[in-house]
């Protein structure tokens, strides 16, 4: 497991090919949208668990990239892992 808090972080600790990425979209380098494309165009393989406070316009943008789950926040951390166990 490994943590990161920036948008470069995350595009790197893909190149661990992790089974799940839980990504918030608002990190302070950009959105994680831009993980969610890039992990796309690389057929990375992992799922992805997107939480998030933004409005509608972003969160349309990151479920037009596909991530496995997306959680508005406040996030129900049961809820949450749950999902993530399947």
């Amino acid at each position: 497991m490994s943590e990161t808090d920036t948008v470069a972080g995350a595009l790197r600790g893909l190149e661990r090919h992790p089974d799940w990425v839980l990504l918030d979209l608002m990190l302070p380098d950009g959105c994680g949208t831009e993980v969610l494309r890039r992990a796309g165009s690389a057929g990375a393989g992992c799922k992805f668990c997107v939480i998030t406070g933004c409005g509608k316009e972003k969160l349309d943008e990151a479920r037009a990239l596909g991530p496995r789950f997306i959680f508005k926040k406040p996030v129900d951390v049961e809820r949450l892992l749950a999902a993530m166990k399947e």
